[in-house]
């Protein structure tokens, strides 16, 4: 198999493929082709194989694919389309995962690590079950410690990026707390490492001192540069720690898309804009539906004032969010309306008022009666001259909540 990291991992074997979980990399032994799977569907994989052929009910899937989170089980069917479609597998005549009906799914190919297998020397037929026994005991006890050991950190990652996607400063401090404690375990975990860095930014960005109150707590990258508070001595220790810490997860996974967009964000935070630009590229090209990157992106294109660059890149991000949906709600369900609603402000300042009124509808159909979005759906038909749109919107509005200032005015 082609090098792809220095990672120690040895690749799990099935069928024609080879997969190693830490780095979400799937590779094809006849066509010497690899991908790097999303991480829904690599974790989805992982606990196929994990299994040894047994059944796994749905429940148990989405418990431990989507803890603490209300999904449905179609959410699941599709997650597990998008890992057929990855192995080349067919659900009507399935090679590797076959549905279970009214139980869950079975892995059909056993698994087996990639090692070069050891050649017996001819001896009696005890001594050679014994050995046979032997090892597949030794193997089936590392199995179940490993599963288990995996299982552990995935499920605390999960949790630790949940409480990072909070974007306040208690969940920052449990969410870094949780990121360390995996790297206690596994001190050359990427993600972890990744999810350290993000969150010693995010301290600095948001909360850099004790006076700040939470409002000022939500300024954006943008205004944290201008404010000059990333210049501070305290400021550049930290950063200078992300930047160690980012540039490990980078070395140990660099084709992992989390570990890059880490690096990405301490070189935007310490002022590097060009280099993060190309971090940022990079991830992209990984997987472009990379949508933490793409904002990240657009962000220092309108910070260089290359606002046509910065619009064409949130609305990749904002197509990206959708493709991410199933395999992350939690996260892009509240980010997503508010990403919209920034491209149709964008476009409101130029004055383009068609395409600001498309955007604002984007939003309303995601999250209906939003307020800020009806609020500038409403202006923006205004300024069109298109009154009894406008006057119907708002109509239809006030049977459902207060009446948005504009509609007053009508």
């Amino acid at each position: 198999m082609k090098k792809i990291s220095n990672n120690k991992e040895m690749p799990i074997q099935f069928g024609d493929w080879e997969f190693i979980p830490s780095e979400r990399l799937l590779y094809n032994t006849i066509s010497s082709k690899s991908s790097n799977l999303e991480p829904k569907i690599s974790e989805l994989l992982r606990l196929l194989l994990a299994a040894d052929g047994a059944v796994l009910s749905r429940e148990s899937l989405i418990d431990s694919l989507w803890p603490n989170t209300i999904v449905s089980e179609d959410t699941l069917a599709r997650t597990v389309s998008r890992l057929r479609s990855q192995l080349s597998d067919s659900a009507n005549d399935p090679i590797y995962i076959k549905t279970i009906p009214k139980s869950g799914y079975q892995f059909l190919v056993s698994a087996k690590s990639s090692e070069n297998i050891i050649k017996l020397p001819s001896t009696s037929f005890v001594l050679v079950l014994i050995i046979v026994v032997s090892v597949l005991v030794s193997i089936l006890f590392w199995i179940v410690g490993y599963t288990n050991d995996d299982s552990t950190v995935s499920t605390m990652l999960d949790r630790a990026d949940s409480l990072y996607m909070e974007f306040d400063e208690q969940s920052n401090e449990s969410a870094l707390a949780l990121y360390e404690k995996v790297l206690n375990k596994q001190s050359n975990n990427a993600r972890a490492n990744a999810g350290v860095a993000n969150a010693l930014v995010q301290r600095v960005i948001r909360w850099p001192n004790e006076n700040y109150s939470v409002e000022i707590s939500g300024i954006s990258l943008t205004s944290a540069l201008s404010s000059g508070q990333l210049n501070t001595p305290d400021a550049k220790l930290m950063l200078e720690r992300a930047r160690l810490i980012a540039e490990k997860a980078v070395r140990e996974s660099p084709y992992d898309v989390q570990a890059l967009k880490s690096l990405g964000f301490v070189y935007s935070a310490e002022g590097n804009i060009s280099r993060a630009i190309d971090v940022y590229r990079k991830a992209i090209e990984i997987d472009k539906h990379a949508w933490r990157s793409l904002i990240n992106l657009g962000e220092l294109y309108a910070l260089a004032e290359n606002d046509e660059a910065a619009l064409a890149t949130f609305i990749n991000a904002y197509d990206a969010m959708q493709q991410k949906f199933i395999e992350e709600p939690q996260h892009v369900g509240p980010w997503q309306p508010e990403l919209g609603l920034a491209i149709a402000n964008r476009y409101k300042v130029v004055g383009n008022e068609d395409s600001a009124q498309l955007w604002a509808n984007k939003v309303l159909e995601l999250v209906p009666f939003e307020r800020k979005a009806s609020t500038l759906l409403v202006e923006s038909l205004k300024r069109s001259g298109k009154h009894q749109e406008a006057t119907r919107f708002c109509q239809n509005y006030a049977k459902k909540l207060e009446p948005i200032l504009p509609c007053t005015n009508i």
